[in-house]
């Protein structure tokens, strides 16, 4: 039993780091983020989602985003272009578990009798990157991007929710580099 349980457990911890999701931001130091106060949002057809219902998740959820961090978005003479990229990747993991028991015989280093038996299972999964990037419309110059990476759920309506919580701690990196630079 105890064997099981400890197997059970190492799955759980080798799974875990699958599932997680990471947010990480790169951004321009020299730009000055406390003028920013309006933005457009650009269609780049070559990098966006392929399927349009997605496309329209992912674009309301980088919207609502932007707008409750404060920004407004306009039709004309923005202070930053915003657009996003997706990507998707399938990755396999592989587990052997065994079962069984082995030990030693009579004397030093002799190999007694044992069974044990291992099993192989492959567990495939999609990883999902999203990408948002703001450009200074100045100069088209790239002045912020988030990119947020994440196991994508089965059912659209999980992956929404998965989208919104990547939008929201992007917001919230945003707000830390405002922070940081009233400092």
């Amino acid at each position: 039993m105890k064997k099981i349980l400890g197997v059970l457990f190492v799955l759980g911890f080798v799974a875990a780091p699958v599932f997680a999701q990471k947010i990480t931001i790169d951004y321009a130091k020299e730009f000055d983020f406390d003028k920013v106060k309006t933005f457009t949002y650009k269609t780049t057809d070559e990098t966006n989602s392929k399927n349009p219902l997605m496309d329209g998740r992912i674009k309301d959820a980088i919207l609502n985003a932007l707008k409750d961090s404060g920004l407004t978005q306009v039709q004309a003479d923005p202070d930053v272009y915003i657009t996003y990229h997706l990507s998707t990747k399938d990755n396999t993991v592989y587990d052997t578990t065994t079962m069984g028991y082995g030990g030693y015989g009579m004397g030093w280093g002799r190999w007694g009798g044992g069974l044990a038996v291992s099993t192989t299972t492959a567990m495939t999964y999609t990883e999902g990157t999203l990408i948002v990037d703001a450009y200074d419309s100045t100069d088209n110059k790239m002045v912020w991007r988030g990119t947020g990476t994440v196991t994508l759920k089965q059912k659209p309506e999980k992956i929404t929710k998965q989208i919104d919580r990547i939008m929201t701690k992007m917001a919230a990196k945003w707000a830390s580099i405002l922070q940081k630079k009233a400092k």
